[in-house]
């Protein structure tokens, strides 16, 4: 009988050792499934964190090229003699009434044309790259560039002398006579098409709805008639970065 109750004690013994181990294996394989899991959702949230930098950096990049365009317009036309202003936070180039049109008309003076052109001719350079061309369009070797512009928009804007019915119909033949005098004299620029391959010009007129400063003195109904160059970017799609 010791004999035999020395047996079962062994035995029981060595299932219980047994079992220990076996959920010893167990936790150690929890744990370190744990840590796989750790490490997949850790790789997970640094790549979401590295694409949203690059999301953040295309922004910044997109702006970036946006003001250059700018500023190299501008240059263009200082050169020539005509001194426009820029917002790159807003993407505008701004040309006073003075060097386009005579007060209250919407046909361009002679040094309007000339700084229309001068205009036009510049856009063309600085855009080339940064649009499609249209077919048949002059061959142009452009580093590849994801970032593109969407639109150029001509703006009229008008003071609040006179009606409104006056001043939006001013502001949009002065735009519109602006975007015909361009065409006219770089017709290249109606071959720049943004990515879905529409043309990028276009022309809008808003009268007296958009001064930049209040219209209570001469000279500040002369700074709102103006037309503006609105210059409308897009950064590249995700998918269109790098990973």
């Amino acid at each position: 009988m010791a004999l035999k109750r020395r047996g079962l004690r062994e035995i029981g013994e060595s299932d219980a050792e047994n079992y220990f181990v076996s959920m010893t294996d167990i936790m150690v394989g929890l744990i370190f499934m744990f840590i796989i899991m750790l490490m997949f959702f850790a790789l997970k949230l640094d790549r979401v964190a590295a694409q949203g930098a690059d999301v953040i950096k295309s922004f910044t990049t997109t702006e970036d090229i946006r003001a250059k365009i700018l500023n190299d317009v501008r240059e263009d036309m200082a050169r020539k003699g005509f001194l426009v202003q820029i917002f790159p936070e807003e993407g505008v180039l701004r040309l006073p009434e003075s060097i386009l049109f005579d007060k209250g008309k919407a046909d361009l003076s002679r040094r309007g044309e000339e700084s229309i052109a001068t205009l036009g001719q510049s856009l063309y350079g600085n855009l080339l790259c940064y649009t499609k061309r249209a077919a048949g369009s002059p061959i142009t070797a452009c580093p590849d560039s994801p970032h593109t512009v969407e639109s150029v928009q001509i703006e009229g804007h008008t003071d609040s002398d006179g009606t409104d019915n006056a001043n939006w119909t001013l502001s949009v033949k002065r735009s519109f006579n602006a975007y015909q005098f361009m065409i006219e004299s770089n017709p290249n620029l109606s071959s720049l098409l943004n990515r879905n391959k529409y043309t990028i010009l276009s022309i809008s007129g808003y009268g007296s709805k958009r001064p930049i400063q209040p219209n209570d003195s001469d000279d500040n109904k002369r700074n709102n008639r103006r037309v503006d160059v609105r210059i409308i970017m897009i950064p590249p799609k995700v998918t269109e970065m790098r990973m």
